[in-house]
């Protein structure tokens, strides 16, 4: 919640801020693919803690930065920690799922950690606001010091799971492997492209609630309240994902929340009006279930020994559907925020009409 008021405080103007978010999703984008493929040749456990040790590396930096060269190592070191960690979390729980045969819980569990991740996000949100009330900025990224120390150490207690099916010899062609499985399975493919269509298209509404609360004349200090609740009407979402593919495919459901998706943003964009934000937390409930019920779809299918490889490869797809659906976000707010809206939702119904 302070971010930004801490980085002004510090010289850090809006256009740097704007180079440093490029800088971040630049990392993200070229290496999200190849630290995959390393998590697949190497211990998953000590790239996690490496990456929640860059993570800490970050926090510590920025706290003592004064220029905007150590906010770009800062934001250097947080976007390395992030793409070494990502695959490598989700592969060492299923396959620590697998060893304990216990797999068929991966949505539930994975469910529940998201919802922890919420909760956390939430009391750091409300207790980072209050504390900037009575300290200096500075306090809330020492506390955040202590904490990303505390998870570095508790990583040192990951065990390696030692069921694993290594290849031999590493190419280039592994960087490849992820998208050929994915494209290789037709009916894999397209529920992975209708639910990175569904799932991108919620960014925008995670990004721009706050003009469209503006637009429809919602009073800012409701503001606050919005924010913690699109963030928790997301664990209903998550924790009860691995009891609705009980009752349908997690292919039957992602396909329903991809159209409800899409339906949702061409009713916010044609009805701008504060109901508009209550029909966002239903979409929000919606995404909160789409994450764990998709990753436990691929987790099963795909073999161990490209398993972080191909998550880390629909993450990179992830981040270029959220920039090419900025390119249609932005054409239309050159007309008006509600018009971009409605284009979201039908390029999500599009793609959905067209993955089938």
């Amino acid at each position: 919640m302070i971010e930004r008021l801490f980085w002004e405080s510090r010289g850090i103007s809006v256009q740097e801020v704007v180079y440093l978010e490029m800088v971040y999703a630049l990392i993200i984008v070229l290496f999200e693919v190849p630290t995959g493929v390393w998590a697949d040749r190497t211990t998953r456990r000590r790239l996690i803690q490496v990456g929640v040790a860059l993570e800490w590396l970050s926090f510590w930096i920025l706290l003592y930065s004064f220029t905007f060269t150590g906010f770009f190592v800062a934001i250097s070191c947080s976007a390395v920690g992030s793409v070494i960690r990502s695959g490598a979390e989700n592969a060492l729980l299923y396959e620590s799922l697998q060893e304990s045969q216990e797999v068929s819980s991966f949505e539930r569990v994975l469910g529940k950690l998201n919802a922890i991740g919420i909760v956390a996000a939430v009391t750091a949100a409300l207790s980072g606001s209050m504390l900037a009330q009575y300290l200096p900025l500075e306090w809330n990224y020492k506390l955040s010091i202590v904490s990303l120390l505390i998870a570095t150490t508790c990583s040192l207690s990951l065990i390696e799971p030692t069921r694993r099916e290594i290849e031999e010899r590493l190419t280039w062609w592994h960087l490849l492997k992820g998208f050929q499985f994915i494209w290789s399975n037709k009916q894999l493919w397209h529920v992975t492209i209708s639910f990175l269509a569904a799932v991108s298209a919620f960014n925008f509404i995670d990004e721009f609630w706050q003009l469209y609360a503006r637009d429809v004349s919602i009073p800012i200090y409701w503001f606050g309240a919005i924010s913690s609740i699109l963030l928790l009407i997301q664990l209903p979402g998550q924790l009860f994902a691995g009891t609705l593919i009980r009752f349908a495919s997690s292919k039957r459901w992602l396909n329903g929340f991809g159209w409800l998706m899409g339906g949702g943003f061409l009713v916010i964009g044609l009805f701008p009006n504060p109901i508009g934000i209550g029909l966002m937390g239903l979409l929000a409930l919606i995404y909160g279930a789409m994450e764990p019920l998709y990753y436990g779809l691929l987790h099963h299918q795909v073999p161990s020994s490209i398993r972080a490889t191909t998550e880390s490869s629909v993450s990179m797809l992830w981040h270029l559907g959220i920039l090419v659906l900025g390119f249609v976000f932005i054409v239309g707010t050159t007309v008006s925020l509600f018009l971009a809206f409605i284009l979201i939702g039908l390029v999500v119904w599009f793609v959905h009409a067209t993955a089938r």
